[in-house]
């Protein structure tokens, strides 16, 4: 018959085993972090090609906010453009596509100042990115406030918002994606009385993938403007000849 084991062998043992059971878990851990993160790349690259590849507007812009959406399981989202003007003071926010999941909504484009009286305008002006767990709980220490009209007169419960400048490579911003209510489940819909249930903060890796969209996007749009320029250029060439 084998010797009893001793305490301090049994204890060296299971702390043993339970190090090793760590270590597997770490390694799974650290396994399943890498291919998320190929994943994401794959992704990113693949969007990046279909963006570089469209070369009408609004089919751009349609694109941009929708996979901005896709990638971060947002409910709902809207994308601003910076209006060209030769005075920088000068120069406004246009309001130009809205999305929602949960609701059917009507839309009509307006400009805003490019200031911090907006949450839209500030990111604009500032070029931060804003990330708000819930918009009706605003720290006082930000310089802005949600417009809770939209809310009351809609139906719905606006929460957690994610809101990112488009810069181009020279650090110009050319306009603002903002994205609302990321959820659990990409299928639900968010109400008022749902909201506190579906909707989620923006998890950090979800930030990190949308602000790398921004910046492709911002790329896109320019090339767009480039590509229209050129193209009236040929155009009035032709006709002038």
């Amino acid at each position: 018959l084998m010797p009893p084991l001793q305490p301090v062998i049994v204890g060296s043992m299971v702390s043993a085993a339970l190090d090793s059971l760590t270590l597997s878990r770490n390694q799974e851990d650290l396994h399943n972090q890498l291919q998320r993160a190929r994943s994401d790349i794959n992704e990113l690259n693949e969007i990046g090609i279909a963006l570089s590849t469209q070369r009408d507007t609004q089919s751009l812009l349609d694109m941009i906010l929708r996979k901005s959406r896709e990638i971060t399981s947002s409910d709902a989202g809207s994308l601003y453009l910076v209006e060209e003007s030769e005075v920088p003071e000068e120069k406004r926010l246009r309001f130009k596509l809205t999305q929602n999941d949960s609701l059917k909504l009507g839309f009509t484009e307006f400009s805003l100042p490019i200031n911090s009286s907006s949450i839209a305008g500030y990111v604009a002006l500032t070029g931060e990115t804003i990330h708000l767990e819930d918009v009706y709980l605003i720290p006082p220490t930000l310089p802005f406030r949600f417009m809770i009209k939209f809310d009351q007169e809609s139906g719905y419960r606006t929460k957690s918002m994610l809101v990112i400048p488009m810069k181009n490579p020279q650090g110009e911003i050319l306009g603002v994606v903002q994205l609302i209510n990321c959820k659990h489940n990409a299928s639900e819909k968010v109400t008022v009385q749902t909201a506190k249930q579906v909707v989620i903060p923006f998890p950090e890796s979800r930030r990190a993938m949308a602000s790398s969209l921004s910046s492709q996007a911002a790329v896109a749009i320019e090339n767009n403007r480039l590509y229209e320029s050129i193209q009236a250029l040929f155009e009035g060439f032709v006709k002038a000849s």
